[in-house]
């Protein structure tokens, strides 16, 4: 039976140390894009929903384009999500019905976020998100 000495091992652990340095940064910036991704949705999701609620609160459809778009501007930069090129469609055919029926808007938001500063082989720089929420018209209420 042959025992190791000290002196063989030397080196071993600076050696193992190397190797999974990479392995570890990998798995770091994998989680830290799969976080900024949840947390882009996540407030997409937030404000969309309060585009296409204020939407439907509006008396017109161009009021209710208007406020759609402003709500969901002001609702990114609550969440502090820097969307750039970021586009809102807002589908107001709810507003011609007439009164008594139930009509609907819809908002969709899409948002390019940003992940070419992770720098991780095979992730696009860029993932667009793209989410749409929508909400009732009241049947009751007054529409010009």
């Amino acid at each position: 039976m042959t025992t190791r000495t000290a002196r063989e091992d030397t080196g071993a652990t600076s050696i193992e140390l190397a190797v999974l340095t990479p392995v570890v940064l990998l798995v770091l910036a994998l989680v830290i894009a799969g976080a900024r991704i949840v947390t882009a949705h996540a407030a997409l999701d937030h404000a969309v929903t309060a585009a296409a609620r204020s939407a439907s609160l509006a008396r017109s459809p161009t009021t209710a384009v208007s406020t759609a778009r402003d709500t969901a501007l002001h609702g990114l930069a609550d969440q502090a999500l820097h969307c750039h090129g970021h586009t809102t469609q807002v589908d107001t055919s709810g507003f011609g019905t007439r009164a008594g029926t139930t009509g609907r808007v819809t908002v969709t938001l899409d948002c390019p976020v940003p992940l070419g500063d992770l720098l991780l082989p095979g992730i696009p720089g860029v993932i667009e998100l793209s989410t749409s929420f929508t909400s009732t018209v009241d049947p009751f209420r007054g529409r010009t």
